[in-house]
């Protein structure tokens, strides 16, 4: 596996607000955690069950800051990697961001209307 280059894409909207629907699924936190433990994830290899990740990934980059994740491109893949940049600021709102999912997660279903 050789990698080309590690860059930062332009932040094409920096000024949306964070939408917690792209982050509220179990898959989002398998994907925080293999961030946590160094690990690269992608699209292709789908090493943490969510189908498409360009959408949770654009809102952790919300919460954490853009720059703590850089894209990874890897000679004979199709598409970049993400990678979490290590230092303990990062890793921690990570954890941070982590605790918040699940806390989301264990929260009852709200119902929109009332038979």
């Amino acid at each position: 596996m050789k990698v080309i280059k590690k860059y930062l894409p332009k932040a094409k909207y920096p000024d949306t607000p964070l939408d917690w629907k792209y982050l509220r699924t179990k898959e989002v936190l398998c994907l925080i955690q293999k961030l946590i433990d160094g690990e690269l994830v992608n699209q292709v290899n789908n090493n943490c069950g969510v189908s498409k990740i360009t959408n949770a990934i654009a809102h952790i980059r919300k919460y954490i800051g853009y720059e703590n994740i850089m894209n990874v491109r890897i000679e004979g893949l199709r598409c970049d990697c993400y990678e979490l940049v290590r230092t303990p600021k990062t890793i921690a709102k990570m954890i941070e961001l982590r605790e918040i999912i699940s806390a989301r997660l264990r929260e009852p279903l709200k119902r929109k209307g009332k038979r």
